[in-house]
C-alpha cells in the first residue's frame, strides 16, 4: 500500500512528523479486513512518500492519497473509510495553536500481476 502526501510551505516540520509516524498505524488499523494474507496489513507495509506543493497550489494544506488494492468489503464501504481515515488524520494534525486543512484521496484498484516459470 502506499500514501503519497503533498503539503504546502506553511505545514510545520512537527506537523509532517506526527503524519509520518502515525499515517501508516491509521491506515492498517482502518484498511485491514478479514480474508486472507492479501487483506491482512500492518504499519510496516505502508509506503510514505511527501512532496511539497507548488507555490502555484489552491487546494488544501495537506494532500493524502492513499493506493490500496481493491477488496470487497474494502469497495463496499469506500466513503466510510475514507471519512474514517480524514477523521483520525484531523486529530492527529490539529492543536490548539495549529489548523489546517486536510484532503483525503482513496484509490482502491486492482492490481496486476504477472508470474514467469
Amino acid at each position: 500500500m502506499n500514501a503519497t502526501i503533498v503539503h504546502k510551505t506553511n505545514v510545520k516540520d512537527d506537523v509532517l512528523d506526527a503524519l509520518a509516524k502515525g499515517l501508516p498505524g491509521i491506515l492498517a488499523d482502518t484498511l485491514e479486513v478479514a480474508g486472507g494474507k492479501v487483506a491482512i496489513l500492518k504499519p510496516g507495509q505502508v509506503s510514505l512518500e511527501f512532496s511539497q506543493a507548488s507555490p502555484r497550489d489552491i487546494g488544501s494544506d495537506i494532500k493524502i492519497m492513499v493506493f490500496a488494492r481493491s477488496l470487497f468489503p474494502r469497495t463496499s464501504k469506500e466513503k466510510d473509510l475514507a471519512i474514517e481515515i480524514l477523521e483520525k488524520v484531523v486529530s492527529l494534525t490539529t492543536t490548539p495553536d495549529i489548523d489546517h486543512s486536510v484532503d483525503i484521496r482513496l484509490y482502491l484498484m486492482d492490481v496486476g500481476v504477472a508470474e514467469h516459470r
